[in-house]
């Protein structure tokens, strides 16, 4: 009887790897290689400028939007899941100025940085979808993964736009506050975002998204903790630390470092699929 239950379950485990190996390759068999451009707007939510949405109000995003372009590599397992890498850049600025909120229009800063963004996401399809099908031609989407960014915050001062970061306008690197150390102009975050693929003919597509990604730094607009003793600063960090027109006291509140910064993409994608090469197309007769 113990022979027989082994050789049962046996039987069983067997079963299940050769279905496992069945639907791996039956993936990679349908595997599709897609190249696309990206192009659209990029955007920001953070201290600097309007900093509140809700629905109805998310055409504020758009008030300083600036172009935005980039590159799309994705592989497609089946004709529900992908992996995409993409390379994006983009401008994002804000301005207290837009605000309605007082403490932030009394408060006055504005920013503006280059923002190039590499990520990794896994995209699923809410119904199957392939290029150059006439029956599975479009789906909604969402995706979600991880990136690295680069960004370099700068401040509006005497008609020309500073860099921010080495002038420390809350302290950083300064021995008095050895606990704010010089923020890097490198982080981490993770997009999510949703969007939607339609064929265009057997090898073009056009791909509409929206993304934001979170962020686990709240410095890309140079603004998180409080105010510092001016005297502490040079006279262009001065000037570009506080721009009120009152001025703020020493440990005012100057940003919100509970809230981390996010940024976002919206635009087209053209995607081109990449043809496969057939094995007998390369048997010379």
């Amino acid at each position: 009887m113990y022979i027989v239950k082994y050789i049962l379950i046996s039987m069983h485990v067997f079963k299940k790897i050769i279905l496992f190996f069945y639907l791996f390759i039956g993936s990679f068999a349908f595997s599709q290689t897609e190249l696309g451009l990206f192009m659209g707007t990029s955007f920001f939510h953070g201290d600097v400028g309007y900093n509140s949405l809700n629905f109805g109000n998310t055409d504020k995003l758009f008030i300083n939007a600036k172009a935005a372009i980039g590159l799309n590599f994705r592989k497609n397992l089946n004709s529900r899941i992908a992996v995409n890498f993409s390379l994006k850049r983009g401008e994002i600025s804000s301005f207290d100025s837009n605000s309605e909120d007082l403490f932030i229009t009394q408060r006055n800063l504005d920013f503006q940085s280059n923002i190039t963004e590499m990520s990794s996401n896994f995209e699923f399809n809410f119904s199957p979808y392939k290029i150059g099908s006439e029956k599975f031609n479009k789906s909604l989407y969402v995706f979600t993964g991880i990136s690295g960014f680069k960004f370099n915050p700068k401040g509006y001062y005497n008609g020309t736009w500073v860099e921010l970061q080495p002038l420390g306008t809350e302290g950083q690197g300064s021995f008095l506050y050895p606990e704010r150390e010089k923020y890097k102009l490198f982080a981490i975050g993770i997009p999510i975002g949703i969007g939607y693929k339609l064929n265009l003919n057997d090898f073009l597509a056009l791909n509409i998204a929206w993304s934001w990604t979170l962020t686990k730094t709240d410095y890309i607009d140079d603004v998180s903790l409080d105010y510092i003793n001016p005297n502490l600063l040079s006279e262009q960090a001065q000037n570009l630390a506080d721009k009120s027109y009152s001025g703020f006291e020493e440990g005012s509140q100057r940003g919100n470092s509970e809230n981390m910064d996010k940024f976002g993409f919206f635009g087209v994608s053209f995607v081109y699929k990449i043809p496969k090469k057939s094995f007998c197309s390369q048997i010379n007769y």
